[in-house]
């Protein structure tokens, strides 16, 4: 061996001596970099929706919460994947069971089958961003897909839109919260909007259930009449949801630092005409008190309210 092939050669070995030096001594942190890769390989890729969730709530609730973890673990997760997908407005949302999650699938089925659950978080979203119907489909890769459609048409929704900023103007309410705003607008809606009694005769309840009937017809159920003033109390930003019995739904608001109930379709009955706030932003021992049939809910289903 010459003597040059002797020195590249010593080269050769204190470089390869080095590498391993250094592999050696970051050891556990490239491992953990390969298993890291790996892994990433292995998982599922969540495509999130890039439409714009104008409509998305962004209130602090204590019965649902968003999550940007789409890769469930167990049942709240589910949950919350569920109230995140209608609360966004997202009409398809695909996303997949954790490996470990043998009960997963199972779990899905449970939440999806539970119309009462369906119906309680989306109690908590934007009327423009809630269902009509739903449907989940489970593959054998524990792939759900969760797909809506939703109550408002967008023609609803620009139409009712552009009549909201007219009654806005018209009040002079300028994304102003007061508890003269908020008065203003409960009574904008008994004062121009009268319950549908005639809605089963006419076949009106699609449209009477809705804020659209209330805004461009003046008569509506109660849904209608809840579903206004939420659309109303959304644009001041003032955090609110729906409350169910099995006979009526009115609204909660939150306000002054407490959560109180407004119907405005009972303020707007004729019993209480001469007392348009009898049902205004009352305690529910308040509510409970004047009625115990029509109000009769399961307090247990809105944590903000126990």
């Amino acid at each position: 061996m010459t003597r040059t092939e002797k020195l590249l050669y010593t080269l050769v070995v204190l470089v390869v001596s080095f590498i391993l030096f250094l592999f050696f001594q970051n050891f556990e942190k490239i491992n953990s970099d390969i298993n890291k890769f790996i892994t990433s390989m292995k998982e599922p890729k969540i495509n999130i929706p890039n439409d714009k969730t104008i409509y998305n709530r962004k209130y602090s609730y204590k019965t649902v919460h968003e999550t940007n973890n789409f890769i469930p673990k167990n049942i709240d997760d589910l949950k919350n994947i569920y109230y995140t997908i209608l609360n966004k407005g997202w009409d398809e949302f695909t996303f997949y069971c954790d490996k470990d999650y043998e009960s997963c699938a199972d779990d899905v089925k449970t939440i999806a089958n539970d119309s009462e659950y369906i119906n309680l978080i989306n109690n908590y979203v934007s009327p423009f961003n809630s269902y009509k119907k739903y449907n989940t489909v489970i593959t054998n890769d524990n792939e759900i897909n969760v797909t809506l459609e939703k109550l408002y048409t967008k023609d609803e929704i620009n139409k009712i839109n552009e009549k909201l900023d007219k009654i806005f103007n018209d009040l002079e309410i300028h994304d102003t919260i007061s508890s003269t705003n908020i008065k203003k607008l409960h009574d904008y809606v008994i004062n121009n909007i009268k319950y549908d009694e005639e809605y089963k005769e006419n076949n009106r309840e699609s449209i009477s259930n809705k804020a659209y009937g209330a805004l461009f017809n003046g008569i509506a159920l109660c849904s209608g009449y809840t579903d206004t003033f939420a659309l109303m109390l959304d644009r001041l930003s003032i955090p609110n949801f729906k409350v169910t019995s099995e006979e009526h739904v009115w609204n909660v608001i939150y306000y002054n630092g407490k959560w109180t109930h407004i119907d405005a379709t009972w303020d707007d009955d004729e019993i209480n005409k001469n007392n348009q706030h009898n049902f205004y932003m009352i305690t529910t021992e308040e509510l409970l008190k004047k009625d115990k049939e029509e109000h009769n809910f399961n307090i247990n289903d809105y944590l903000e309210l126990k």
